[in-house]
């Protein structure tokens, strides 16, 4: 089974990973970059799976930047 999963920010960072993997990384992404702390539930809640994400092109237009 395929652990891996994909999580984006809104500016356009990506990162995969298993669920702690990517917990840990957006805390650091968000502390460094938009001077945020995200909690682990609101990391939870932008998480796909690695495969969905890219299958679904609606995810893929969420994700893309302003102006794409």
């Amino acid at each position: 089974m395929n652990e891996n999963r994909v999580l984006r920010c809104a500016c356009g960072w990506e990162t995969t990973g298993t669920l702690d993997e990517l917990v840990i990384a957006a805390l650091d992404h968000g502390r460094r970059i938009h001077n945020m702390e995200p909690t682990r539930d609101q990391v939870l809640a932008m998480v796909v799976d690695d495969a969905a994400a890219d299958d679904d092109p609606v995810y893929e237009a969420a994700a893309a930047p302003p102006g794409d």
